[in-house]
């Protein structure tokens, strides 16, 4: 319970741009004992490199909801997998944790549904979802380009988002990183 308490406080103090060049992944590539280092290392659960895998995973299961209820469960149980086998690709373990995670079917944050207005009138929490939606439309588009490539191509985005008030944050996002 302390650990979800931990990392719910996080995902709530997640700055959408102090972090972006320093951790952002390959999702497809980033590997088990990565994972495990750097929760190691710092002590806390790698969440900003598990929301970029989520988003990555979800839109490869053709899933188009950010939970993050399920995030907390999701880390623990994939880095439990993760010290047993540090050559697997997390994304890989990741999938079946994921499968076994029933997630919700409402959410305001979705790939989908969501527009710029709607980060806009709650960026705090939304932090997380740019995070998690950068590696969604990676997955999707098959390209590796990523608003979280540096501080200033996450300002870039939230700046032409914040232009386009009624697009799909993930339909901005593209125009961002083609």
């Amino acid at each position: 319970m302390k650990k979800l308490l931990i990392l719910c406080c996080l995902m709530l103090a997640l700055p959408a741009g102090l972090q972006a060049a320093d951790e952002k992944i390959d999702p497809s590539a980033f590997i088990c004992a990565e994972l495990v280092a750097i929760a190691s290392a710092t002590g806390q659960p790698p969440l900003f490199e598990g929301l970029q895998i989520d988003g990555y995973v979800a839109a490869a299961q053709g899933k188009t909801i950010a939970d993050p209820a399920i995030m907390a469960p999701l880390l623990e149980q994939v880095y439990a997998a993760c010290q047993a086998k540090p050559a697997e690709k997390v994304v890989a373990v990741w999938q079946a944790a994921r499968k076994s995670q029933s997630a919700s079917a409402e959410s305001p944050w979705r790939a989908d549904k969501t527009t710029c207005k709607d980060y806009s009138a709650n960026e705090d929490d939304g932090s997380g979802f740019v995070i998690w939606l950068d590696g969604y439309n990676r997955q999707k588009s098959g390209k590796p380009g990523s608003v979280l490539e540096s501080n200033e191509t996450l300002k870039t985005y939230l700046d032409a988002c914040s232009k386009k008030p009624d697009a799909l944050m993930i339909d901005v996002m593209r125009e961002s990183v083609k």
